[in-house]
């Protein structure tokens, strides 16, 4: 497992010591991937009793053609892709056991904000993402999430 952060190394050696401070609240972004299953990990190990973790999931989805297309309607594929991450968080929440202080949620493409609006909203002290190895900057999502919040972003795969 990997771990890269927007902080020197030096405070990361620092925030895993015993008189390191935990964040009040951390995000993490849930895929069922090895990625994000180290990601969901990372975050559990970086909470307290008093910490508050919001595990996501991301469910895109797909407009409505303007005239008929051949294929499955984009309905059928909007549902299979929200049923696909509601299967990712029975899988987070499988992995966390009964964790207190944890919320599960999903962002549907179309019907709520992006991500990155939402967690600038949020105002979390932590956002944990799965490392995507082939992506400039290690996630699609990390470059615009530190444009829109001051919030720590930790890359984890």
């Amino acid at each position: 497992m990997s771990v890269h952060s927007s902080l020197p190394s030096a405070v990361l050696d620092d925030r895993d010591g015993a008189s390191a401070q935990r964040p009040a609240r951390i995000l993490v972004l849930f895929e069922s991937t090895p990625a994000g299953v180290a990601a969901l990990r990372e975050a559990e190990r970086m909470r307290d009793a008093n910490t508050h973790l919001t595990v996501m999931t991301l469910a895109p989805q797909s407009p409505q053609p303007r005239c008929c297309a051949r294929g499955p309607s984009v309905e059928v594929v909007n549902c299979v892709v929200r049923e696909e991450a509601a299967t990712d968080l029975h899988e987070a929440r499988g992995i966390l056991g009964d964790a207190a202080h944890t919320t599960f949620e999903t962002l549907v493409g179309t019907r709520d904000p992006p991500l990155h609006a939402w967690a600038a909203e949020q105002t979390f002290d932590l956002i944990v993402l799965p490392i995507r190895r082939l992506s400039l900057g290690g996630h699609p999502l990390a470059r615009r999430l530190r444009r829109a919040t001051a919030t720590e972003i930790r890359l984890v795969g």
